[in-house]
C-alpha cells in the first residue's frame, strides 16, 4: 500500500486514527536523546495518546545520529526522536528505509533556548560577536555532520565565516561545561538547559542564536511503520495531540513540566525557568530548512554523495 503526502496529512487534519492501528496494541520502541526539543512526543506518551491509538510505547536513550539511523533502518527501533543530521541524508541516499515523520521543536520567536556562547574570559576580553571566532575552537554535540553544525553555520554566515575557519570538536552536552572550565574550547553551540547553566556558572556568555522559526529536529520512522501507513498516520496524529497541548505558555503548566522531568531528568526548578522552544500545532516539517541543511552538509564534506537528492525523499508520505 502506498500513501501520498496529501492523503497522509489530510487524514491527520481530520483527526482520524485508523481502526487497524487501534486494534494492533503493539509495542512501539522509541529512541530519544533526552531534551525538551521533543516535548510533544513525551506528552503524547505520558498522556496516553499513543496508547489510545493502539500502541504501547517503550522509550530508550540513543547516541549518535549514525547509530540511531542504523538501529532505525534495521528495525531495532520503530521511531527516533533526534536532530536532522548528515546521517539522515546519507541513510536515505543509500536506500535505507528511514523517513521523517514530523517536525519537533522550532527555534522560538521569543528567547534563545539554543545559542552560541563564548568563554567568559574571552567575552570579557572583547570577543562579543561571531566575527571574532576565526581560528577559535568551537564544540557542539556530534561534530561537523550534526545538527549543531548547521546551526553554527547559520550563525557564522553573516560574519563571513564558515566552520572551516574554526577548529571543530564534537562534545556531548555534559562534557561541554568541563571543557569550558578547563579552557579546552573557546566557544560552544548548546541547547537548553545547558545554555542557561553555562551562563549561571559564569563559564560562558551568549553572543548569538539561530534565526527564529526554523526546525532542525524531528521524529523519524523506519521500515516497521513505513510498511504500515495506517499505523504511521496514527502515530503522527498522537504526536500532533501532544504538540497542541504545548502551544504558547501551556509549555509551563505543571502537568507538562512533570512529563518533561520524567523523560529528560531535568529538575523542576530548571524546567520552570528555562527558555522554551516553539512547536508547530500540526508538527509541520520545515522543508525549506531541510533543503538548506543538505546544501550545508555538502559544503562541509560530510555527505557520502555529490549529487543532491530530492528532499521530499526524506519525508514519510511524500
Amino acid at each position: 500500500m502506498t500513501l501520498s503526502r496529501r492523503t497522509f496529512v489530510s487524514s491527520l487534519a481530520a483527526g482520524l486514527i485508523p481502526a487497524a492501528a487501534r486494534a494492533a496494541g503493539r509495542t512501539l520502541i522509541i529512541g530519544q536523546v533526552p531534551s525538551t526539543l521533543f516535548a510533544p512526543f513525551y506528552v503524547a506518551i505520558a498522556r496516553g495518546y499513543l496508547e489510545r491509538a493502539g500502541f504501547t510505547p517503550s522509550v530508550q536513550r540513543i547516541g549518535s545520529g549514525e547509530e540511531a539511523m542504523a538501529l532505525l533502518a534495521n528495525g531495532q527501533l520503530d521511531i527516533v526522536l533526534g536532530g536532522i543530521s548528515a546521517a539522515t541524508f546519507n541513510a536515505v541516499q543509500r536506500g535505507f528505509n528511514v523517513k521523517i515523520l514530523s517536525s519537533a521543536a522550532y527555534q522560538p520567536q521569543k528567547g534563545h533556548p539554543s545559542a552560541l556562547l563564548v568563554r567568559s574570559d574571552l567575552y570579557a576580553g572583547g570577543l562579543t560577536t561571531p566575527k571574532g571566532l576565526r581560528g577559535k575552537t568551537i564544540a557542539f554535540l556530534g561534530g561537523k555532520g550534526a545538527t549543531g553544525a548547521y546551526y553554527a553555520t547559520l550563525i557564522l554566515r553573516p560574519a563571513g565565516l564558515t566552520l572551516s575557519d574554526l577548529e571543530v570538536r564534537g562534545l556531548s552536552s555534559p562534557d561541554q561545561g568541563p571543557a569550558l572550565a578547563r579552557r579546552a574550547i573557546d566557544a560552544v553551540f548548546a541547547a537548553a538547559p545547558f545554555t542557561t547553566s553555562f551562563q549561571e556558572q559564569r563559564l560562558a556568555r551568549e553572543i548569538a542564536a539561530p534565526p527564529a522559526g526554523i526546525s532542525c529536529t524531528a521524529s523519524f520512522v523506519g521500515p516497521t511503520l513505513l510498511k504500515d501507513p495506517s499505523a504511521a498516520r496514527s502515530v503522527r496524529a498522537a504526536f500532533v495531540e501532544g504538540a497542541r497541548d504545548l502551544q504558547g505558555e501551556a509549555f509551563y503548566e505543571s502537568r507538562n513540566l512533570e512529563v518533561f522531568h520524567t523523560y529528560t531528568g531535568l529538575p523542576m526548578s530548571v524546567l520552570k525557568t528555562m527558555p522554551r522552544y516553539d512547536f508547530d500545532p500540526g508538527l509541520r516539517i520545515d522543508t525549506k530548512t531541510l533543503a538548506d541543511m543538505q546544501r550545508v552538509f555538502a559544503q562541509l564534506g560530510v555527505l557520502a554523495y555529490s549529487t543532491l537528492i530530492d528532499t521530499d525523499s526524506l519525508i514519510a508520505g511524500a
